[in-house]
């Protein structure tokens, strides 16, 4: 591989990682918020609490799909008697099982507005992927760090 494909290849990587995090949060706030509007809310005590079993299911399956998807991340480790192509495509699954365990971050505050319908908890979880997003942007430095790990 010359210096010229790896150039191109970080690149890649970096435009994808860049368009994870957006695609997943419009998902994820989709289905928050079809799933919200199937919800029972409203300003008295009761339609809230009927609530609860819902945000409990999606509590405890959190936890779960984090640790499947840190089992899968750990796993994807570098080899230098690989082609770098290979290298390069490892490194590429494991930026995205990365980038969607991270991007499960700002889901409780996803199914907070849906419960409150306060526009900060919005503006909280964008934030916290554009952070996230901003954070972890792969670079050729990273990549080589994770190849000699």
């Amino acid at each position: 591989m010359t210096d010229a494909d790896f150039r191109k290849a970080i690149r890649r990587l970096q435009w994808q990682h860049w368009l994870h995090y957006p695609v997943q949060g419009l998902l994820m706030g989709c289905v928050v918020l079809v799933a919200g509007s199937h919800t029972a809310t409203g300003q008295t005590l009761e339609p809230r609490l009927a609530t609860w079993p819902a945000l409990l299911v999606l509590v405890a399956l959190l936890p779960v799909a984090g640790l499947l998807l840190y089992s899968l991340y750990r796993r994807m480790r570098p080899n230098l008697r690989r082609l770098p192509e290979g290298n390069l495509r490892i490194y590429q699954g494991r930026l995205f099982l990365r980038n969607s365990l991270l991007a499960l971050v700002p889901l409780p505050l996803l199914a907070s507005y849906v419960v409150t319908h306060k526009p900060f908890d919005l503006l909280a979880a964008g934030g916290m992927l554009v952070a996230l997003c901003w954070r972890l942007t792969p670079t050729a430095t990273t990549y080589q760090r994770w190849l000699l790990s």
